[in-house]
């Protein structure tokens, strides 16, 4: 990585290490920059929110104890 410009495979290694941990906010500003110029990584972005969001509605559901049958 380089100081100010990423490419886009760092930038999708680095939004999946944000699900697991806290991004420095050296990593997180050229994140943001990459993101300006970059349609591509912004859509990988969107996606893995989009992702995570719809797995934690799973969790919550399946942690809830419902079920379909009306049971």
């Amino acid at each position: 990585m380089t100081a100010f410009r990423l490419t886009c495979r760092e930038v999708t290694r680095l939004v999946l290490e944000g699900e697991a941990r806290e991004l420095a906010l050296g990593e997180r500003v050229v994140l943001r920059l990459h993101w300006l110029a970059c349609d591509g990584c912004t859509r990988f972005r969107r996606q893995v929110r989009t992702m995570r969001g719809a797995l934690d509605r799973w969790k919550a559901y399946r942690d809830s104890g419902t079920d379909d049958t009306g049971a």
